[in-house]
This record gives C-alpha cells, structure tokens and sequence, in this order.
C-alpha cells in the first residue's frame, strides 16, 4: 500500500444525496427562497427545459445534456461532462487490463492511470464515485448496456480493495479516498442499487476499510492506521494532518451512521464533552471550534495544526474559504440538519460576502493560494451552492450564484477541458499550464472524476433548487449587479483586535470595472515562500503566480550575506482607504523571511519595510521603502515582472527602466530606484520549458528584472523602490 502523506487536500466535493433544510440565518432579508424538500438521490432525469432556451443554455444543458447525454443544439460544448464521464468509463472498460489504461497529453510522456502507483491515494473512492453516476442513470433509464458497465465496475472495484497483508492494500484509499467511496455507497442505497452492484462479503470489506481511523493516531511508520479495539476512544486531538481533514472524517463518519454502519468513538484530555458525542457530531463540534478559535472572520486557518507560536499561523487561501460550504454540504447529505448552527451559518454567509465582489461573467474564481486552476472555480461554486441550500442569500443572489456557476461550467467545457489532447481531459498540466506537486499528472484520471463530480452534483442540486432547464441572466444583467459592488472589499480573516493573533491576515478585492483584483496577505508559514502566497495583486491575464516555485514576483527580494530573504509574512498596521476613485492599500512588514519552504523564524532577517500600494482605473502602483535599525553589511534588492503578452510583442522602453506590452492586458511596466533592468523571454530555458512560466491559467512569456548594486542601510538610512502596472480595460 501506498503510505499516505499529510498534506492539505484542495478537492472539494460533495454528494447530492442530502436533506435540505428551510431557510434561516446568515444576513439575509425575508425575503430569502426556502429551501427546496429533500432529495433522496441526485437526478438523472431530463428536465423541463426552459422554452426560451429550449434547455441548451442552462447548467443543466452543459452537465447534463439531453436524455442521452449528447449536447444539446445551441449550448456550445464539444461535449457534455456526463459524456466525458461515460468516455473514461469507456476507456477502462475496453481495455483488457485495466491496470495498463493510458491517459495521453501530448506531451510525449503516457501516463498508467490506474496502476498502483499513480500516487493518488484516493484513486479507487474517485473511481467508484465518478462512475457510479453512469451506472445510475444508465440503470434508470434501462439501458440494455448496464450489465456490461456493471461487471466491469463489479471487477475494478473488487481488484482495487484486495487486501494483501495486515492493513496494505493493492491501492490505497485513504481520507478523502474513503469519503468519496461512502458517498457512492450512499447513492446506489437511495436508489435500491447497493446489494445489486456490491456483494456482501464486499460491504463487509468496505464496511472495515471505509473508516477515518487512518486521519488520527500516531502515524511515525508511514502505514495506515487501523481502527482501535472496540470500546477504545480515539483522541480527537490525534488528527495527524491538515485541520480540514476533521471535515473529510466527519463526512465519512456521517456517512457510515448514514448506511447503518457503526463509528469507533472519541475522547478528549481537554474537553470531556466530546466523550458524551457519537463520532459524527464529536467531529462536527471539534471541526466548529477550530473554526471559531483560529479566525475571527470565521474562515479556516490550513496552517494551525503543524505550527505552535502564535505568528506561525495564518494561511488563508482557497480553502479557508470553501471549507465551510464543504462542512454545510456534508451536514445536507447525512441528514444532520439539526446541527447546522446559527454559528455555522453565519461562517457559511461571511464565505459568500467573501466571494461575491470576486465573480465575474467568465466563470473564473480564485486566483491566488495553492491548488486552484479548475478547483478555484469550483470552490466558488460550491460555497455558493451551499448557501443556496441552506437559505442564506437572496432571490437576486440565487440568481446571480446560478449564473455565475453556469458559466463556470461552460468554462470548464470550453478552457479546462481539452478536447484536442490525444486522450481528451482537464488539462492542468499542459500547453504552459502547471499546478502544484499535489495533483501532479500522474493523478490525471483521478482529477477528471473529482471535477466532474462537483458539477454534477451542483447541477442536481440547482434543478432540486428550481433551477431546471433555466437559462442563467444575460452578461449585460450579471455585469449591472456586479458593478453594485464596492470599488473595494477588505475581508479580515482576523481582526486587529485580536491578541492571540497580532499580524495583519486579510484580503483586500479591487473591482476595475470587469477586472477583478485580489491582494492577500497571509501569513502562510508553509507556503510563503511561493509565488502565490506573495503579497501582491492577483488578476487574470495579468498578475499570476506559479505554483510550488519562487523569484522576485512583484515584491524586493533581499540578498544578504549570500541568502535570500522576502516579505511575506509579519504585516502590521494594515489599512485600506478610497479616495477620490483610488484605493490605497499601506501596511509594514517587521521581518523578512529566508526564502524557503517552511524557513526557520530564527533566519529572518531585521529589515522592515513600509508598502503603499495605490488602484486606480487602469493602474496599480507600488512602492517599498526599506530600513533597517542593524544590519550592518550591504544588501541588492531585485523585483520582477513576468508577463502573459508573447516576448515577441514586448519591447523595453528607451529609459532601460520600462516595458511595453502589444495583444495583452497589461500595456506597461516601468520602475524607479534601481540601478538597472532587463527584458529577457521567460518561456523557454535552453529549448525546453522554464518551470516558473506555467501558472494554473498558462503560459508566461517575458520577464523583466530590474536590480540593485549592493548598499548599505546604516544610520537609519532608508531606500524606496516602486513599480507601476498598467493594463487595458477588459473586452
């Protein structure tokens, strides 16, 4: 078996096998829809499509299709994700060994999808999620072809759970591995299926396997834990990854009381009540008080867990963000409705206020943080979908959110789907696109059943929402309420009122007419040494990250005594202020850090920094001035800029200290304060391609680096250092 590592999982899925709850809570007006009457099961029937559309442009169209899942006339998708799923099911299904199934990108290296080391330890709960959709609808609408999909999902499903020796497996299906598996479990039982596709000496099997025993525990041998003896607590304090795993475990352990299926239970050295608790709701009340103790906004710290001083803590990203949609989407489908809190609401609608200065009529959702590309759409969409569930916008919120995810869904269609690649798939890793280790292209058949999960049960949740068939608003219509959002949001993830937290977390979105900017300041002590994490803007086609690598994007990279040091943590006296039309954003940094994951604090380096960093229409500027009370040899200074526009178009400024951009959004970047710049193609190192140029959304092509001689900052000298971005409005 595979040893699982712990790491944060960015995937995000749900089932669409809840309960609804009526609507209540979460600043919203009376005038908030109800939510719709249970659903036992996701819909797989055609629905009554919109006349005015005949059903082709709406959600349901894209996911969906028409009854035999081919593409409606007028929708503009090559092909619909319930045909892309049936298109993988058939790429297994004729293949004699199913452990030699290749994904091709075109990249001239094949990829084993299903063999045993693909590195995806949660490759066979995927599987039998992703597909059981097929079998479903195949099985409701009688499709003569059931028995043959059957058998073979009978046969890959068995082989992946054969036990070899003690706890290993031939695959390993770990954590989010064991939830997917338990929401497929789920479904077949709602609708009469699950004796059908599953023997019993198979549900005895998953029964033992499917547990989150494996999330707590001691883990120092690398194996999967193994449940105690009957009758043995666990520590609810054991978890031995990531803090929203507590929300994968809970999934599962609501799930299993959901199938009937018994839970081991908890303890606790600090808090006795867990003890009175069945696992479900141990889980759910620990999961509440991370939440709540680790953020005064109520978002999801993803660093708390593996770091113990106060300012070790503080990354905010996509996740801290999705989580509790995640946790509100969980409590839906095992019926624990009951225990979906005020509090928790509250978090649930402190998200969506969060993402809503953020949407735009392209379908894009976060841009900044690790593990986005596609699932940065969808962590959009799932939040605003489970707020839908629970009553917690307005009717012209429903119809916004609708939109929005129908136009993510088309996105995904049209940019992350790729219909061209030898094997047809989501690209993550190809033509100038690059994602983090995590989902490396191993895991490629793995992320197209998780993906196409989440639009299909968004999809069946937005029809049991009234949303069947319906066309989303025009642009023009989506665009009018856009621009009733504030020219800025700040989003504090703590407020500088908190003691236990004493630096700056917090993100700043700037609305420029259509573009949509974002400025995040986390303290990320795992991460921020990485592009994404950087303290500056982020916006499509014009600033990006790359993820898992680091240089002097957009920020005075240090060197000092032969080491490199960034500020990207330690922000202080944070302020935002409009006026007349421009946003200025100041704060200080009090340290910088070594650039290096997960650096010592005690490398950093006594250098403070005063940024101001000015929006106004078409232009972002920034300015840095640096000072330090003791350091004592030189240091040079260098800040990058690395561009979308072809290299071929981009030409420097006669000044040496600027650029000019033709065919892009950006038009020109100039600099002041230091000693010299230069342009140079990005793309490319020696013919083959430079790693720092792939972000999540493509291919960057120039850069241009200006830098410092080495100087001194003795007698309380200080040295300022700015640089001015300017784009074009968006089409």
């Amino acid at each position: 078996m595979l040893s699982p590592k712990k790491t944060t999982l960015a995937l995000t899925l749900s089932a669409a096998t809840a309960l609804l709850i009526t609507a209540c809570g979460g600043s919203t007006n009376d005038s908030s829809p109800a939510a719709p009457s249970s659903p036992s099961s996701p819909s797989t029937t055609t629905p009554t499509p919109d006349p005015s559309q005949n059903g082709a442009i709406s959600l349901h169209g894209i996911v969906y299709g028409q009854a035999d899942t081919s593409v409606p006339d007028g929708a503009g998708i090559p092909i619909t994700m319930m045909g892309q799923m049936r298109a993988l099911f058939d790429l297994i299904r004729k293949s004699p060994d199913f452990t030699q199934v290749v994904m091709d990108l075109g990249d001239g290296n094949p990829v084993h999808v299903l063999d045993t080391n693909t590195g995806d330890k949660f490759l066979p709960g995927k599987l039998a999620l992703g597909l059981s959709w097929i079998l479903i609808d195949m099985k409701t609408k009688g499709d003569p072809a059931y028995a043959d999909y059957l058998a073979t999902y009978q046969k890959i499903t068995t082989a992946m759970m054969t036990q070899m020796t003690g706890a290993n497996y031939t695959y390993a299906n770990t954590s989010w591995g064991e939830y997917y598996y338990l929401v497929a479990l789920n479904n077949f039982n709602a609708h009469g299926m699950l004796h059908e596709v599953f023997s019993d000496a198979m549900l005895t099997t998953l029964q033992n396997r499917l547990t989150f025993c494996d999330m707590f525990g001691p883990d120092a041998s690398g194996q999967k834990n193994t449940c105690p003896a009957a009758g043995t607590p666990i520590d609810v304090a054991s978890l031995n990854t990531a803090q929203n795993y507590y929300a994968v475990s809970y999934g599962i352990a609501g799930l299993r009381q959901k199938l009937g299926w018994s839970n081991p239970t908890f303890s606790s050295t600090t808090d006795p009540t867990v003890a009175t608790m069945g696992a479900r709701d141990a889980l759910l009340y620990t999961l509440t008080k991370h939440i709540r103790n680790d953020s005064t906004g109520g978002f999801s710290d993803e660093a708390s867990n593996t770091h113990t001083t106060y300012y070790d803590q503080a990354r905010y990203d996509r996740y801290s963000t999705l989580l509790i949609g995640e946790v509100t989407e969980r409590t839906l489908e095992m019926g624990n409705e009951a225990n979906l809190t005020p509090e928790l609401k509250q978090y649930l609608r402190n998200s969506v206020d969060l993402i809503l200065p953020q949407l735009n009529t392209n379908g894009q959702g976060f841009n900044y943080g690790r593990s986005i590309g596609p699932y940065g759409d969808t962590a959009f969409m799932e939040v605003l979908t489970a707020a839908a569930n629970v009553g917690v916008l307005t009717p012209q919120e429903m119809q916004v959110a609708y939109s929005y995810i129908y136009k993510a869904a088309y996105r995904y269609s049209n940019f992350w789907y790729d219909p061209t690649l030898p094997t047809p798939s989501v690209n993550m890793w190809v033509k100038g696109r690059g994602t983090d280790s995590y989902r490396g292209k191993p895991r490629v058949m793995g992320e197209n059943f998780s993906l196409l999960h989440q639009f299909m049960y968004v999809n069946a949740w937005w029809d049991k929402l009234g949303f069947n068939g319906k066309a989303p608003l025009p642009d023009t219509d989506m665009q009018t309420y856009l621009n009733t959002k504030p020219h800025y949001t700040l989003t504090w993830y703590n407020q500088p009122t908190d003691t236990a937290h004493p630096y700056s977390a917090a993100l700043i979105t700037v609305r420029d007419g259509k573009r949509v900017i974002n400025f995040n300041l986390s303290q990320a002590p795992d991460y921020n040494s990485y592009t994404p994490y950087y303290p500056v803007p982020s916006s499509d086609q014009l600033a990006y990250g790359t993820t898992d690598l680091a240089y002097a994007l957009l920020i005075p990279q240090v060197s000092y005594n032969g080491k490199t040091y960034i500020p990207v943590t330690y922000y202080k006296n944070l302020n935002v202020q409009e006026n007349n039309g421009e946003v200025v954003v100041t704060f200080d940094t009090a340290k910088f850090r070594q650039a290096a994951k997960n650096a010592l604090y005690t490398t950093d380096l006594d250098l403070q920094v005063h940024t101001i960093v000015t929006f106004s229409h078409g232009t972002i500027t920034r300015s840095d001035t640096l000072n330090s009370g003791t350091l004592t040899g030189n240091l040079s200074v260098e800040t990058d800029f690395s561009s979308f526009a072809d290299f071929q178009n981009t030409t420097a400024g006669g000044d040496g200290f600027s650029v000019n951009y033709t065919n892009s959004p950006a038009t020109n970047y100039a600099t002041t304060g230091f000693d010299n710049c230069a342009l140079s193609q990005f793309d490319t190192v020696n013919g083959t391609t430079n790693p720092l140029s792939t972000t999540p959304i493509g291919q960057l092509h120039s850069n241009f680096v200006c830098k410092t001689q080495p100087f001194a900052l003795t007698g309380g000298a200080n040295r300022t250092f700015t640089w001015t971005l300017k784009y074009a409005d968006p089409a």
